[in-house]
Order: C-alpha cells, then sequence, then structure tokens
C-alpha cells in the first residue's frame, strides 16, 4: 500500500510526542511492506526539500509565521505535494484535525484519496465554545474518510460532546467511521534497578500542571525532582522550584528519555490539557516505573486506578502528593503496581498496533 502520513512537524526538526509516534509509525508500516511518505512541515530555514530516511520520503515544506496564512499556505502547498507525488498515495493518514486534517479533506474533494483523520487530543473536538471551530470540525469529519482515536474513552468523550452541538444524522454517520487505534511502542527492556527520582517528561506550558507537581514537592522535600523538558513557563517554574530538590533538565532527545526513566521512582503527568494518550506513560509502565497521572482523556484507559498505576484530579494537590508518598514510602506497593503494569502494557507493542492500523487503512481505501 502506498501511504501518505500529513503531520505538522518530524524529526529532526521538531520532537514531540505526536512528531515521534508519526516516525515510529512510519518506520513500522515500511518494515511491515508499504511505501510511505511523509509531508511536513521544515522548520529551520530554507525552501522546500525532499529527503529520504530509514526508507521513508520525506517531503518538507517552507513554513510560513503568520497563523491564518500558514493554514492556507500548508493546506495548498501540501495538496499540491500530494498530487504530483509518484506513486500517489493509496490511502492518507492526517495527524490532528487542523491543519493536517484539513489538507486531507482538500486532497479527497479534489482527486479522491481517502484521508483518515488521528485526533491526538481532545482539544481537537472541543467544539462548544467556537462557531468557527465547530463549521472546520463539522465539515473535517463529515468528508474525512474514517476518524482514528486512540483510546475508546476519547470515542464517548467525543460522541458525547458533539451530541451537544450536532443532530442525530450527523452521531449516526461519526459512529460509523471512529476507529480506536492506540499508540505504538518499541518495548523496553525493563529496568533491572529502581531509581529514586520524581520525574515529568513534557512541555513546560501552564496547563501542563507542572506547578501543581511542585508544589506537592513541597511535602516530600527530601525527594528529588527531575523535569525532563522545555517551554515559556520555565522562568516561573524554576522561581517555584526555589528550595526543593528540583532539576531543570530541558530539551533532551527522545533516545535519552529510557536513561531518565532508569533512573525514575515514578513517573508523574500532571497535565490539565486533555493530551489524548501520552507516549511516556506507555514508555514509563514497559520500564516498570509505575505512574501518577491526571484523570483526563485517554490516561483512564491505559491506567487501571490502583493497580497499574494512579490517577487523581487536574489541580488536586493534596491527592497527588499523597499518591508520591505513597509510590516513595512503599516498597511493597510500588513492586505490585510495577508488575502489574508491565503485564498490562504488552498490548502497546507496534506488533500488537501495527496490523490495527493497517486494517483501518485498507478499510479507507476500499471506500475510494
Amino acid at each position: 500500500m502506498n501511504i501518505g502520513l500529513i503531520v505538522a512537524g518530524y524529526p529532526p526538526d521538531r520532537i514531540g510526542g505526536a512528531e515521534l509516534q508519526a516516525r515510529q509509525l512510519a518506520e513500522q508500516l515500511v518494515a511491515s511492506g508499504h511505501n510511505v511518505t511523509v509531508f511536513t512541515r521544515r522548520l529551520v530555514a530554507g525552501r522546500e526539500m525532499t529527503e529520504t530516511a530509514d526508507g521513508i520520503q520525506i517531503r518538507r515544506r517552507r513554513v510560513i509565521p503568520i497563523p491564518g496564512l500558514r493554514l492556507i499556505w500548508d493546506t495548498c502547498v501540501t495538496a499540491i505535494q500530494v498530487v504530483r507525488q509518484r506513486p500517489r498515495p493509496d490511502v492518507l493518514l492526517c495527524y490532528l484535525t487542523v491543519n493536517s486534517g484539513l489538507t486531507g479533506i482538500v486532497v479527497n474533494f479534489f482527486i479522491g484519496i481517502p484521508a483518515v483523520i488521528s485526533i491526538r487530543g481532545n482539544e481537537e473536538y472541543r467544539v462548544a465554545s467556537s462557531r468557527l471551530k465547530r463549521l472546520v470540525t463539522k465539515i473535517a469529519y463529515r468528508r474525512a474518510s474514517l476518524i482514528a482515536v486512540q483510546t475508546s474513552r476519547i470515542r464517548s468523550e467525543l460522541l458525547e460532546l458533539f451530541a451537544q452541538s450536532f443532530d442525530e444524522n450527523y452521531l449516526a454517520m461519526l459512529r460509523l467511521k471512529l476507529h480506536v487505534v492506540s499508540n505504538g511502542i518499541n518495548l523496553p527492556e525493563p529496568t533491572a534497578v529502581q531509581g529514586g527520582n520524581v520525574l515529568y517528561v513534557g512541555r513546560l506550558i501552564e496547563n501542563k500542571g507542572v506547578d501543581d507537581l511542585l508544589a506537592a514537592m513541597a511535602g516530600v522535600k527530601h525527594l528529588q525532582t527531575v523535569i525532563v523538558g522545555d517551554g515559556p513557563d520555565r522562568g516561573r517554574l524554576e522561581e517555584l522550584a526555589h528550595g526543593l530538590k528540583v532539576s531543570f533538565e530541558g530539551l533532551v532527545g527522545f533516545e535519552d528519555v529510557p536513561r531518565y526513566l532508569k533512573e525514575a521512582r515514578m513517573l508523574v503527568l500532571p497535565s490539565r490539557l486533555g493530551d489524548g494518550l501520552p507516549n511516556v506513560i506507555i514508555e514509563a509502565m514497559a520500564c516498570g516505573v509505575p505512574v501518577i497521572a491526571t484523570r483526563s482523556a485517554g490516561i483512564p484507559d491505559i491506567i487501571c486506578h490502583g493497580k497499574t498505576g494512579y490517577l487523581f484530579d487536574p489541580g488536586d494537590r493534596d491527592t497527588l502528593l499523597k499518591l508520591i508518598q505513597s509510590l516513595a514510602n512503599d516498597d511493597e506497593l510500588h513492586a505490585e503496581i510495577r508488575e502489574n503494569a508491565l503485564d498490562y502494557v504488552g498490548q502497546y507493542a507496534w506488533s500488537a498496533v501495527i496490523p490495527k492500523v493497517e486494517s483501518m487503512l485498507e478499510t479507507a481505501r476500499s471506500l475510494r
């Protein structure tokens, strides 16, 4: 199958959860015998360029810094690239509704290539507050051949929210299109030696809730907190961390994250956002590192509270403190959570996920 993957950024230009997942997926699809072309932005200065890496053709377009113009530019240029691509893709997999999903449905409208929109977080389908977003999302999902979500909880939440804005006919159409396909990972070897750090991995922006983590850590000052990632909120967080044992590691390569996991007693993700299905949670579980995360988006589908990890409500610092103390002080509990997580996480290995992706894309191709 000839597969076009449309994503806003792609390593090494940009490294984030969606970007890393896109690269691993492309690599796995090539290894399974498919021809994959990635259409993405070139985030460093320069003109459009085409390169090949690990058997994947990558077509990068120049970036327009103005948001409104960027949407038009991304859609038009990528659509032209897809039309000119040889061999032409049989199906498009578009990461995020905007801009990639819109590009996919434009291509579908003009030349009929089926487009699958992959939703990466619940902010994409929270449409009640914006008429423009409601209109754009409604058109995109109606025109998409299929829609992929990462967990069954996200599917249910999407349908529940859309029931408040759209009629039953639209919801019936949506139910037929929705496919649940989780993220995949290359399963690492579990760490034999347990570290002692409290680890956070992610962007440093206000809604990631890192300030909630730091507030909780004020109650366990003897523990070392390691913050991996960077962002505009770093300065404020460094001020909040004064007097605590906190290390800000900055932005690191994705290949370095396992090293930090090996040194961790636990991973804490206190996000107030709907982050879809954060890959670092699955990676931590596969390393045998217990996870504490907020009860949001698809996270409760991979963490069974008290069995494979712990959940708390966004902003609930008191509960977060108690959960950290429990995993820090109770070795038997820590070992139990660790073993349960290791037993559970095998279903996210690429060997289990790729057949589901292939089935979904083949279904979309048949709709052409």
